[in-house]
């Protein structure tokens, strides 16, 4: 494994990992629930997951392609399916969030506006660290982003072109080893990006983001609805 073809694998992998998606936006919304810290095992877990797709679509990139041709309307729903499920599961935590905010929800104003009591705190329930992947950490975490990841067999398409359409040294194990830094590099500076937001917004403005991800997955669950 040479380093020419790391270097390879990362200067290709690099353009294809860091354009925004659903497992970004998820990425994005786990930084800015958890923070940095814990929330870097997803992407490990995403990378570790394109490593995979870089080894199959290496190995044998072209049958993949042939085996996907005939169903891929049917796994294009599917993957619309996943969407809207993550987009209203991340949209009512988020809304959760902002109602556990509001101290007029609760009749309560806040402490020291007329004398009123403090207003209520965030709930534990509110504030679940990205919908359906709260009560997960470490390699649980890393799991789930894996398996989330790879659900999405498409991904292996776009690999094998990469492969058939390239040249020397691409479709190598160094070529596979940085194509998964470009994706830890790509994934994780979504997780840093949100980690910095959620330590300097407000709860509120961290919420409302959150509901804006939501709209993005929704949004991207219609376009790939269109296009199938």
């Amino acid at each position: 494994m040479s380093l020419a073809n790391v270097l390879l694998g990362l200067t290709i992998g690099l353009p294809m990992m860091i354009a925004v998606g659903p497992i970004s936006v998820l990425l994005l919304d786990q930084g800015l629930e958890r923070g940095i810290r814990t929330a870097a095992p997803a992407a490990f877990g995403v990378a570790a997951a394109d490593l995979t797709f870089s080894v199959v679509a290496a190995a044998a990139g072209a049958t993949v392609t042939a085996v996907l041709a005939p169903i891929t309307g049917w796994l294009t729903l599917g993957a619309v399916a996943l969407l809207v499920w993550l987009a209203v599961d991340l949209a009512r935590s988020a809304t959760d969030e902002l109602r556990s905010l509001r101290p007029a929800a609760a009749g309560l104003v806040p402490a020291g506006v007329g004398g009123g009591a403090p207003g209520p705190e965030p709930s534990d329930d509110a504030i679940d660290a990205g919908a359906s992947f709260g009560h997960l950490g470490g390699v649980r975490l890393a799991g789930a982003f894996y398996g989330l990841t790879m659900v999405n067999p498409l991904t292996i398409v776009l690999f094998a072109s990469v492969v058939i359409a390239g040249g020397a040294g691409v479709g190598t194990a160094g070529w596979a080893v940085g194509m998964a830094l470009a994706s830890l590099l790509a994934h994780g500076s979504f997780v840093v990006l949100g980690g910095v937001l959620g330590t300097t917004l407000s709860p509120v403005a961290t919420a409302r983001l959150r509901l804006g991800a939501a709209a993005f997955l929704g949004a991207l669950a219609l376009h790939f609805a269109l296009a199938a």
